[in-house]
């Protein structure tokens, strides 16, 4: 009998719980809800309209606000806070153009030809989430993996880029492009 490891059962089990629940409450209210599994990559939302964070994803108000949140996040470890270049977030902002366009997430394969000369080291986090994410809740999912909150927390990086864009069934794919120069 294949039995699913413990440090996997816990998030399947979460995954489960919140299906059934919402499969017991009927169907989706006006607004939408969402459900992310801590630790994970999956998450859903239920419903077809936004509450409470009402910004559009491919902003430049709300990419602001990530680019806030990444460096709260990088303060409260105790790491200095990195600017924001705007040719990185151009890298970002076309890597997750082309996985909103391909709906699949994935890494930039020709990331380190695409940013601009003189870096020294870079690293990427890219993810998938629902376009009522808020920028905060992007930030806690990179946090949540532990390669991913390395890359967001180096030390030695210098400058960074975000961007974020959404598939036609609502999915947000966001990207940030870290460097040092």
């Amino acid at each position: 009998m294949n039995r699913i490891p413990s440090r996997l059962r816990r998030p399947f089990v979460a995954a489960a719980a919140a299906a059934v629940a919402i499969g017991l409450a009927g169907p989706p209210a006006a607004s939408a809800q969402q459900f992310f599994v801590p630790g994970s990559s999956f998450g859903f939302t239920v419903g077809d309209q936004c509450t409470g964070f009402e910004t559009d994803p491919t902003s430049a108000e709300y990419r602001s606000q990530l680019t806030d949140a990444t460096n709260a996040a990088r303060v409260a470890n105790e790491r200095e806070p990195i600017r924001v270049n705007d040719a990185l977030s151009r890298v970002a902002a076309g890597w997750s153009g082309a996985q909103a366009r391909e709906n699949r997430m994935f890494h930039n394969p020709d990331v380190a030809a695409q940013i601009p000369p003189g870096w020294r080291s870079w690293s990427e986090n890219v993810l998938q989430n629902y376009k009522c994410a808020t920028p905060q809740q992007l930030v806690d999912q990179w946090m949540a993996s532990p390669g991913h909150r390395a890359n967001l927390l180096r030390a030695d990086h210098t400058d960074m880029g975000a961007g974020v864009a959404v598939a036609e069934n609502g999915k947000l794919y966001a990207t940030q492009v870290f460097a040092r120069y």
